[in-house]
């Protein structure tokens, strides 16, 4: 049976990954995994030519813009032949959340949650030669990047904001003019020549623009998009034991939420969730928590 886990994109450089979150993009190779075996340009093309997809977790790029949903789909199914159209034209395909139907990529990522205690997707990204998907932009998550057909070039660029993580600081709302006409006119942090084994880990809010580097192959990679956990994520968890205690359930009048009587009641809930957080006993909530992370039974 192969090893499901980090280790299938990683190899022996799996326990960095574990012991820290990342910083500093870090590019590394791998030797055959399953992961190479299993998932190959063959197996996408399958699905794009026989529209065994979902139109709401596809779409279609061409240097920063989009093409209409219209164009590959009505009613919500995939119109037969027309994502292999998009893909000669030039345009980049992407197919998030491929481990809803590819059963190993399903293993794959239930195994790294169990591994880890995040969140993730797996998304496959299809480049025709000489395309570009995406402008410049960067990630809400973690992003884990093996390729696996092909070649690709992902010059990347230092944070323009700090821990981006979900809605907050996305790249779409905090883009500047001034952003753009400085990625264009200055050289890069670093530059990764990404090749069949080769897997990038790229931290979340690093920008990034990455582009097929032409000649006759397309280039086909997967993204595993990890959510790191934060110290938010455990505050709230810790918040979450109190729901047992019925003053938490507890319904608030309509008077007590007006913008007057509302910093009382703030503060009586705060006096209430710290006295709370100070009894609890975090060695008996620490193992609620876990399941909830992985998604194993408590």
């Amino acid at each position: 049976m192969p090893t499901m886990s980090l280790s299938q994109l990683l190899g022996p450089a799996t326990e960095s990954l574990l012991r820290a979150c990342p910083t500093e993009p870090v590019l590394h190779r791998r030797s055959g995994s399953a992961l190479d075996r299993e998932i190959t340009l063959q197996l996408i093309d399958r699905h794009i030519d026989h529209g065994l997809l979902d139109p709401a977790s596809t779409a279609a790029v061409r240097d920063g813009r989009a093409a209409h949903p219209g164009r590959f789909s009505r009613d919500g199914r995939m119109r037969p032949g027309k994502l292999r159209e998009l893909l000669d034209e030039g345009y980049t395909v992407n197919l998030r959340e491929l481990q809803r139907t590819v059963p190993h990529l399903a293993e794959l990522c239930r195994a790294i949650r169990e591994e880890t205690g995040y969140t993730l997707h797996a998304s496959g990204i299809v480049t025709p030669p000489g395309g570009r998907g995406l402008g410049h932009h960067w990630d809400q998550f973690t992003a884990v990047v093996t390729q696996l057909h092909g070649r690709k070039v992902w010059p990347v660029r230092r944070p323009e904001v700090e821990l981006p993580l979900d809605d907050y600081l996305v790249s779409p709302v905090m883009w500047t003019r001034e952003m753009q006409d400085r990625w264009d006119t200055t050289e890069p942090y670093a530059e990764y020549d990404l090749g069949p084994g080769d897997t990038l880990v790229l931290p979340r809010g690093w920008v990034h623009s990455p582009h097929n580097t032409g000649g006759t192959t397309t280039s086909f990679h997967l993204t595993f998009a990890l959510r790191e956990r934060t110290v938010l994520d455990l505050a709230e968890a810790l918040v979450a034991t109190a729901l047992p205690k019925t003053e938490f359930r507890a319904g608030i009048a309509p008077a007590d939420l007006g913008e007057e009587a509302l910093p009382r009641t703030l503060r009586d809930v705060r006096r209430a969730l710290v006295a709370h957080l100070d009894e609890t006993d975090v060695t008996a909530a620490a193992a609620v928590i876990h399941a909830g992370l992985t998604g194993r039974p408590a």
